[in-house]
């Protein structure tokens, strides 16, 4: 007999927009509903999932070419909204930080007047906005309603520890955020600089770290760990960009000798890859 999805699955969407880079096969295994950011590159536009990281350093590193994000359409959001509502349907989307793109606006102008729409500002980016937008799947799944659903995950937004590493500065000099003094005094010295996203949903600058970047990771990698202290370790993540393999595994097996049960390992998305480049590493998890 073929089975048939649960009322709970039936009427409440969970949405996310694609910057959580889970990936399409987590999009589907927590059947989550998603919307793609635009990727120009040069003078043409594309769709985020049609476009790769490997477009992205052709363009800064072979053709001179600086891409940067679209954030997502309002009438993107309305169409998703529109959908999931019919027929007395509710949906919960998980939004990047409003801090980072003006998405979560977008979202919010889209969702006027509609009342079963929540939109949720997670005040993170990558895999932080995932978690939460997991977490509201496994509650749909157990059958919990629209408003239990929202009890539970709105206090989660500010437990959210999300921290990379990254080599060198050239991605983020491209892009504006750091100075050309920077940059040469970081790669002269051999600074990796390491970044958080903050309660208001920033990006700052966290720790300095010094050396050949393979040992510094492992230092960073113990620095996220003591912060880990009053860490929820049933799931973590792990981000990265172009770095070789031997290092991403042993920043998976460091966390899993810490106590995390579940680490999840996924690649940084395009437009992430578009600020930080090649050799970024991320650890993500959330606090009790």
């Amino acid at each position: 007999m073929e089975n048939k999805p649960s009322k709970a699955i039936a009427q409440i969407t969970i949405g996310i927009d694609n910057t959580s880079d889970l990936g399409e096969d987590l999009y589907k295994k927590y059947n989550l509903q998603v919307i793609y950011f635009g990727v120009v590159i040069g003078s043409e536009l594309f769709i985020d999932k049609h476009v790769t990281p490997d477009d992205i350093y052709k363009a800064v590193e072979k053709d001179g070419i600086l891409p940067k994000t679209n954030a997502a359409l309002e009438m993107d959001y309305k169409e998703l909204f529109i959908k999931a509502t019919a027929n007395g349907g509710s949906i919960i989307h998980f939004s990047m930080s409003d801090k980072m793109s003006i998405s979560h606006q977008n979202a919010l102008r889209a969702a006027k007047g509609m009342e079963r729409v929540h939109v949720i500002n997670t005040k993170s980016a990558c895999a932080g906005t995932g978690i939460l937008a997991i977490k509201a799947s496994e509650l749909r799944d157990q059958g919990k309603t629209v408003e239990e659903i929202l009890e539970t995950i709105k206090p989660m937004v500010d437990k959210l520890n999300v921290g990379f590493i990254i080599k060198d500065l050239n991605y983020l000099y491209r892009g504006g955020r750091a100075s050309g003094l920077k940059l040469l005094g970081a790669n002269l010295l051999k600074i990796r600089p390491s970044l958080i996203v903050n309660k208001e949903g920033k990006i700052v600058p966290d720790k300095k770290f010094k050396g050949q970047f393979e040992s510094t990771v492992k230092e960073w990698t113990q620095f996220k760990i003591e912060q880990a202290s009053n860490a929820n370790k049933e799931l973590a993540f792990v981000v990265h960009s172009d770095i070789d393999d031997s290092i991403v595994t042993g920043v998976i097996n460091s966390l899993k000798g810490a106590g995390f049960k579940d680490v999840g390992r996924i690649v940084v998305g395009t437009a992430l890859t578009i600020h930080v480049g090649r050799n970024a590493l991320g650890v993500i998890f959330m606090e009790n």
